[in-house]
């Protein structure tokens, strides 16, 4: 009795551990095929600011792709870090598996308090070729090759929603984020990038024009939190 009882015990321990085994790699299976996809298809974007409000709240996950490379007026995308400095592979990968683990709510390359080592999710409003300049915070443009300029708005395919700041009437908008600026040209590989948020967001205004290599992704959809469920 006591033999078959030793049996029985050793068989449900093998058991067990057939089955943590098989849990361990298939866990790890879908850490790498999501890494994958993460790294050629899409990822999710975490938003730790107001600078995109009120389309992109805070604290919303926006799903961005890598491999769309043909930008358009109002397309939202993720800038680089203007930080030249990269983490070493270890620790991007670890940042991963944090991120992975835990929904995206944590990062530990994200704990940085200087702007420039950070994402930055903002919104493209003028195209190479453009002549454009500001008044109170709305952006006029002129394409290249078109005679009259038009407020950003008017010349958007899909509409978007900006949070302004009407500044008193002695108030210097070139102090702070710049409110108007006077006319210039993009360059044929320059885009300009503003926040929706524009009284208190650095963008163009403050970095100048962005290359197209400046830019990492663009933005498929906000998928969290729910209520705020966006297509881009």
């Amino acid at each position: 009795m006591s033999r078959n009882a030793d049996v029985f015990s050793y068989q449900l321990k093998r058991q067990r551990n057939r089955r943590t085994v098989h849990f361990v790699v298939f866990m790890i299976c879908l850490y790498v095929f999501v890494n994958l996809v993460n790294s050629f298809l899409v990822f999710p974007v975490r938003q730790h600011s107001v600078s995109m409000i009120p389309d992109v709240s805070e604290k919303s996950v926006v799903m961005f792709s890598p491999v769309i490379k043909n930008y358009t007026r109002g397309d939202v995308v993720l800038l680089k870090p203007r930080d030249d400095k990269k983490p070493s592979f270890i620790v991007r990968q670890l940042d991963r598996f944090v991120r992975f683990f835990t929904a995206q709510q944590i990062s530990i390359l994200e704990n940085s308090e200087l702007p420039s080592s950070k994402y930055h999710t903002r919104r493209i409003v003028a195209l190479p070729g453009d002549t454009i300049y500001m008044r109170d915070y709305v952006l006029y443009v002129k394409p290249a090759g078109e005679r009259h300029f038009l407020t950003e708005f008017e010349i958007v395919e899909e509409p978007y929603n900006v949070t302004f700041y009407v500044p008193p009437t002695e108030w210097d908008t070139e102090i702070g984020v710049k409110g108007s600026f006077e006319e210039f040209t993009l360059g044929s590989d320059q885009y300009f990038v503003l926040a929706d948020n524009r009284k208190s967001s650095d963008d163009s205004r403050l970095w100048g024009a962005v290359n197209k290599e400046d830019i990492s992704a663009k933005a498929l959809m906000c998928y969290f939190p729910f209520r705020d469920f966006k297509i881009f």
